[in-house]
């Protein structure tokens, strides 16, 4: 049986100021995988704004040495669920058919999860039963996605629904939530800001340091920059504040957060991924609840008979280099006064090729086996009918 385990932080058991001590960038995510890789551990890592999983290889013992490699000494590992083997199976495939995502299906949590699986098979040269069950888990999300049809519900299209009302909205970033969130408002009300020019969902981007003159003038300003770095110096967004007429509604989709510092300045409404999060109301679909469930179900009995299959081939290849050492030990001392070397030899491979047969043929002999085991022997050893 493939051995899994897997820690989950995620919202809203695991809020956003403590999920952001443990997020880390997708632009850094090849190289956190090579250097869990380095420290000994497989692992696969995903970060996305409202949860971090860690899954691995192995009992729960091994958590320890893992996450000091990722995080050091402070993991927080007591503040996230902790799942194994097919239990952990299923919330990756519930996870890759953005089944466990306040918006039912959202198409940029499928989007993290296969590029987090990219990550870790760049650093993996094994494909092994997290592999395997990794490349599952994808299947069977892209096939879920198949049967949700039309356009789904995200946390990009949440922001955009409470500032749709605006006529004015400033969105800073360049990367995918900047661009699904800038596509689902009406074209003219987006001004796009980012630190490097570029095209996002159409927009030409703005000058960075511009963004301290859409904090002092426009009415709504959604920010995707992840804050791990301070966006900007502290005393110029305050001054940009300060010379508001009318408070700013800053939503605040970064993980960590860029602007959580500023929560409670009088001039903000300030709205954290959390806040977006919580405003969704997907309507249940217990069809696809089913469905990954049987389909996730269905995969692990495939997965646990591959890993079953691997375990036949072993033993009995062990038990053939058992026979062939014990026996060769055995004889050796006969043949330097053998008058018939030969026929030592052939008692030997004799006696080899009868220890190695002996629990098939007692089985095969047995009254009680079934005639499904004995077809199964036939057609390993090539007996036909014929």
């Amino acid at each position: 049986m493939p051995r899994l385990t897997g820690l989950s932080f995620a919202h809203p058991a695991v809020p956003s100021g403590d999920r952001a001590v443990l997020s880390f960038e997708g632009g850094s995510l090849r190289g956190l995988h090579r250097r869990v890789r380095a420290a000994g551990h497989e692992a696969f890592l995903l970060s996305t704004c409202l949860r971090v999983e860690i899954v691995w290889p192995g009992p729960p013992d091994d958590s320890s040495d893992l996450l000091n490699s990722i995080y050091g000494e402070d993991s927080m590992s007591g503040r996230g669920v902790l799942r194994t083997d097919g239990d952990l199976f299923l919330h990756l495939c519930r996870l890759a058919a953005g089944l466990e995502s306040p918006a039912l299906g959202e198409s940029e949590v499928f989007s993290q999860f296969r590029q987090g699986v990219s990550a870790f098979s760049d650093e993996s040269t094994e494909n092994g039963d997290l592999a395997r069950s990794l490349g599952a888990a994808v299947g069977i999300g892209r096939s879920v996605r198949r049967h949700i049809g039309g356009e789904v519900a995200s946390m990009a299209s949440a922001a955009a629904t409470t500032a749709r009302s605006e006529e004015r909205v400033a969105i800073l970033g360049a990367g995918a939530m900047a661009g699904a969130t800038a596509r689902r408002l009406p074209p003219g009300s987006v001004t796009v800001f980012s630190r490097r020019p570029h095209a996002v969902a159409g927009h030409d981007t703005q000058p960075w340091d511009q963004t301290l003159q859409a904090l002092e003038e426009f009415p709504v300003l959604i920010s995707t920059v992840p804050g791990r770095v301070q966006l900007f110096p502290d005393g110029e967004v305050t001054a940009a504040l300060a010379r508001r007429t009318k408070p700013l509604l800053l939503i605040d989709l970064g993980m960590p957060p860029g602007f959580d510092r500023y929560r409670s300045h009088p001039a903000l409404v300030h709205m954290g991924i959390d806040d977006i999060a919580s405003s969704v109301r997907s309507r249940p679909r217990p069809d696809l609840e089913e469905l990954v469930a049987k389909e996730a179900a269905s995969a692990w009995a495939h997965l646990n008979a591959s890993d079953r299959v691997g375990m036949v081939i072993a033993a009995i290849v062990d038990d053939a280099e058992l026979a062939v050492e014990e026996e060769v030990r055995r004889f050796a001392g006969r043949l330097p006064d053998a008058v018939d070397p030969e026929a030592i030899m052939h008692q030997l491979a004799h006696t080899v090729v009868r220890r190695v047969l002996h629990r098939p043929i007692s089985y095969a002999g047995s009254s009680d086996n079934d005639s499904e085991a004995l077809r199964v022997l036939a057609e390993a050893f090539g007996v036909t009918d014929e």
